[in-house]
């Protein structure tokens, strides 16, 4: 039986050294990063593009995104879907190494998979370049750009395929973390297909 996820913020400080670093830090202690985000793919055979906008809350180890049509909720155990137009939601246990792209797990904490390559420092944000040290890793190089105010503007990665992925952030802002940003109200008539029992 997996122990259920539990948060537990950190009442110490870290001592940043550069901006990524202060994110990391406010997250752990205990705040949620809230922004509007525009999301592009871009197929690197094709050239063909796909977009997606929405709101995203990201937490350390979880995270809500919300689009047209879809609402996604990771509370670090369980992954739920809602697909409102189908009136349908999909339920499956969450496994963070099979999301490469979880922005939680890169602003979150990067563990060992990627390294800092370079960080540029501008006046007003830093841009960071980070490469993976696995070859496994889905995204070969993800760069990162933040505000002074610690807030995340733009996540563009390049995977293995040459396929990229860009995420823009906009009316940013941090909020004490809620339990509620990371539970799913799931509508009565709802089609409910739960992956954890198959």
């Amino acid at each position: 039986m997996k122990r259920k996820f539990k948060y537990k913020p950190t009442r110490w400080i870290i001592a940043q050294e550069n901006y990524l670093e202060g994110v990391q830090q406010k997250i752990q202690e205990g705040y949620v990063y809230v922004a509007n985000f525009d999301h592009r793919f871009t197929d690197g055979y094709t050239m063909d593009e796909s977009v997606s906008s929405g709101r995203v809350w990201l937490s350390w180890g979880q995270y809500r995104i919300e689009t047209e049509g879809q609402i996604i909720v990771v509370d670090g155990q369980t992954s739920k879907v809602l697909d409102t137009n189908r009136n349908r939601v999909i339920i499956s246990e969450y496994d963070a190494e099979f999301d490469d792209f979880a922005p939680s797990k890169i602003l979150g904490g990067l563990g060992e998979e990627y390294r800092i390559e370079s960080t540029k420092k501008r006046s007003q944000r830093e841009e960071f370049s980070l490469v993976s040290t696995d070859s496994f890793s889905a995204f070969g190089r993800i760069e990162i750009t933040i505000t002074k105010e610690w807030y995340p503007t733009l996540i563009n990665a390049l995977d293995m395929g040459a396929n990229r992925v860009e995420m823009t952030f906009s009316s940013s802002s941090y909020q004490p973390l809620d339990a509620n940003f990371f539970q799913l109200q799931i509508p009565a008539d709802a089609e409910v297909i739960d992956m954890r029992y198959e």
